[in-house]
């Protein structure tokens, strides 16, 4: 159907009653099919867009397209899926996440701030609308199923259309991929490990904590990938560098 959107709604507002009634099934659904298509892309090109907002961009996804998961909702009194919070220290934390410039951002957090969310957050949005590569590289294997589950909670609980858009070739606990390229990957902490790795992003996470943290970061430097290195507060390296 090589037609306008405009052209359909024309012809489709020009039809009587008895017109519509007369439509098969196939013309309703194709009908059906193009008008949902359109009315969609226009959302999605909104939630690709590369900017720090909750009018558009990852923000705007993740907060009015897919949610998270809370196992602890039911002592809390909360749904056990609700979206990502609308927090105003989100924006420029995203605004930063976008900038593709070849620096390490190190990010101090507490626990209950979501900075691994929004990292993660930022990754799947990466890979889905922007066919990005993302290595996350953490304490342990533990960690690393615990980091690409939330991968996949934001995968599984977007709108269904956007699923169907954007369908994965691969979801296993270390690794999450789309068809047609982006990737959001985790591996254990150790310098050797991330060598053999090219990314766009590279996630150290809880980076204060990881013996081979200072190394891991020389090893991923020279790729040239977007570098966010996140984590509680501890004595060492990481601390250093957040008080220079």
């Amino acid at each position: 159907m090589n037609l306008a959107i405009s052209e359909v709604l024309d012809r489709v507002r020009a039809l009587n009653r008895q017109q519509l009634l007369a439509l098969d099934a196939d013309d309703r659904a194709q009908i059906d099919s193009f008008l949902s298509y359109h009315r969609y892309s226009g959302e999605e090109k909104k939630c690709a867009e590369r900017v720090a907002s909750f009018d558009a961009g990852p923000l705007y996804w993740l907060t009015q397209f897919t949610q998270t998961e809370n196992p602890q909702a039911e002592d809390q009194g909360l749904e056990f899926r609700a979206p990502f919070p609308r927090k105003s220290y989100f924006v420029p934390l995203f605004a930063e996440f976008l900038i593709r410039q070849n620096r390490v951002l190190f990010i101090p957090k507490s626990r209950t701030m979501m900075t691994s969310w929004a990292a993660i957050g930022f990754a799947t949005w990466a890979a889905q609308f922007n066919r990005e590569e993302t290595i996350v590289q953490t304490m342990n294997e533990d960690k690393c199923v615990h980091l690409i589950d939330y991968v996949r909670q934001l995968w599984e609980n977007q709108d269904e259309w956007l699923r169907v858009r954007h369908p994965l070739v691969r979801k296993s606990s270390f690794s999450i991929q789309w068809e047609g390229g982006g990737e959001v990957a985790a591996i254990p902490s150790g310098a050797d490990k991330i060598r053999s790795f090219h990314p766009t992003t590279y996630i150290l996470d809880e980076a204060a904590h990881i013996p081979e943290g200072e190394e891991c970061l020389g090893a991923v430097r020279p790729s040239g990938a977007r570098i966010i290195c996140i984590s509680t507060a501890a004595p060492g390296w990481f601390a250093e560098q957040c008080t220079l």
